[in-house]
């Protein structure tokens, strides 16, 4: 059997632990960087939620929960997301009342005419 000197040794186990913590923290960087990247995903989709669903408020039509789902399963497709990552009505119109709100350019009846229009799909 062969004998191999001790620093040898103690380089090779210094070495391998070294190597593992390099591929630890890789690891744990990367992944969170992929969650970013996720999350980016997800606010651009509901975004574009938002704003294809915006021109039909100013017609003052309002669409049934049936195409929200629709328009939800298709953007999730688009961007490679989860459908449950996405707004629900509930979130979708609620950002809709808080940016009608905030318009500046609305009356303050046209505000409230929009807002009772998005509690029709709540």
């Amino acid at each position: 059997m062969m004998h191999l000197p001790e620093n040898i040794i103690i380089t090779v186990v210094f070495g391998l632990m070294l190597a593992l913590i390099v591929f630890l923290l890789t690891r744990h960087n990367f992944s969170r960087h992929g969650k970013t990247d996720y999350q980016k995903k997800i606010e651009i989709a509901n975004n574009e939620m938002l704003y294809s669903i915006r021109p039909l408020l100013v017609e003052k039509k309002v669409p049934s929960k049936e195409i929200l789902g629709a328009v939800r399963y298709s953007t999730a497709k688009k961007y490679g997301v989860e459908q449950n990552d996405l707004y629900d009505e509930f979130s979708l119109t609620s950002d809709l009342i808080n940016e009608t709100i905030a318009n500046s350019f609305l009356t303050s009846d046209e505000k409230l005419e929009f807002c009772s229009l998005l509690q029709s799909i709540k």
